[in-house]
């Protein structure tokens, strides 16, 4: 987004010029906010090309700590807060906006930023703009904010985001973006907003704003449109972030006592996630023999979302998956002792993977087999045949495996008749 330029920001600056331990210049920064504050000429120095790129560098030089004191010095949000009004400019708008994202880093500047109505109003509307880039940088700032706010700070957030229906704008963007970049930022912002705004003092309003039926929607397609229809743009660790905030997305969403009603008509794609995201780790361990502790997590999410959303669907959806990740398991420890074919890992970190996932996947197995058709019942008990007993082992729960037990018991029995026949 910021162009590549060459040369420094303040060609050699003399000695007392330069911004705290920075190499940065004082005066080549106050002459760009002289130009902003000037409000009957600036409408014309915006369209000069040279204006724009001394903002590029100044949105670089926000990087520094000194140089965000050295701005809140001068007021800089103040200048800001007048300038932004006459400039339609969405070129000047992304570079402003992402300087105060930059700046939303420190977090005395969040502290006065919330505290201006104005600014922020001006800001937090940008919301609606349909210029991708400017939509970036507001969606980063918003974060940064709200990862450095104190609980006042985050009422205030939570006031204006109702006020200009960010919620909906947020989805807007979800289900109908397909840039990649714009859609992972919209991610990691909807995940910092269950994240900080999902708290004991806010759930109320969180609820009343954040959980409708499109929420779940948009989740979905823009986590197919990330995942699935441009997997292949995506290096590792990324793909692997977008699967996890999604899920942690989802947890957030229907962890309400009305959330199995309000996302009644969103289960099967729910469970399609889970199922691309289940995959993705059970590929990774099972085929490629990499130990990921996030799976973890990961599975005992999946246990609360199913749970509540109570949804049937076939065994390949998840449990399957979950089988397989369960005997890879249990070959861990042996493969371990023999020689391991998996990646080098701590001996103590592998033997509480294994600890702490196991009865997960019991939970998430035996769940399953607790509310589904007869005819997937039957399915499941073939698949994991003989190792039902060393699954149910790992259960605490004896009211779960008491109902399991005795669906299963008919055809249990009639195994064991056949054997012993």
């Amino acid at each position: 987004m910021k162009p590549e330029l060459e040369g420094d920001a303040e060609a050699a600056p003399v000695t007392g010029d330069v911004i705290g331990d920075t190499a940065y210049s004082e005066r080549f920064v106050l002459k760009i906010l002289l130009k902003l504050a000037n409000l009957d000429t600036l409408k014309d120095e915006i369209k000069d090309k040279a204006f724009e790129d001394d903002l590029c560098i100044l949105w670089d030089m926000t990087a520094e700590k000194d140089v965000v004191l050295f701005l809140q010095k001068h007021d800089v949000l103040k200048l800001f807060n007048f300038a932004l009004p006459v400039i339609e400019i969405p070129r000047i708008i992304e570079i402003i906006v992402g300087i105060i994202g930059n700046m939303c880093c420190q977090k005395e500047v969040v502290n006065v930023l919330t505290r201006m109505e104005g600014l922020l109003g001006i800001l937090i509307d940008y919301i609606n703009t349909d210029d991708s880039l400017v939509l970036l940088q507001l969606l980063r700032l918003v974060s940064a904010c709200l990862f450095l706010a104190d609980d006042t700070e985050l009422d205030i957030w939570m006031d204006l985001f109702k006020k200009i229906d960010y919620s909906n704008a947020l989805y807007f963007i979800l289900r109908n973006s397909s840039n990649k970049e714009l859609l992972v930022t919209a991610l990691e912002n909807f995940n910092t907003v269950c994240s900080y705004c999902n708290n004991e003092q806010l759930r109320t309003k969180f609820f009343t704003h954040f959980i409708i039926t499109e929420a779940l929607d948009s989740l979905i397609i823009a986590f197919t449109e990330l995942t699935v229809n441009q997997k292949d743009r995506f290096i590792k660790g990324d793909l692997e972030r977008m699967l996890v905030v999604s899920l942690q997305i989802a947890l957030n969403l229907v962890g309400f006592e009305k959330s199995s009603e309000i996302y009644i008509n969103c289960t099967e794609n729910v469970l399609t996630m889970i199922n691309v995201i289940l995959s993705y780790y059970e590929n990774k361990l099972v085929v490629h023999k990499e130990i990921e502790t996030d799976l973890v997590d990961i599975v005992e999410s999946t246990n609360t979302i199913v749970q509540v959303l109570q949804g049937t669907c076939d065994p390949d959806k998840y449990v399957h998956l979950g089988y397989s990740i369960w005997k890879a398991t249990c070959s861990i420890i042996k493969s371990d002792k023999n020689g391991s074919s998996f990646e080098e890992c701590d001996k103590d970190e592998l033997k509480e993977f294994v600890y702490k996932i196991k009865p997960a996947l019991a939970i998430l197995i035996f769940n399953y087999l607790s509310k589904c058709t007869e005819d997937n019942l039957l399915k499941v008990l073939d698949h994991i045949g003989a190792d039902y007993d060393n699954i149910m082992a790992l259960l605490k729960d004896d009211a779960l495996k008491t109902t399991v037990s005795n669906r299963a018991a008919n055809y249990r029995t009639r195994l064991k008749d056949n054997v012993d026949s």
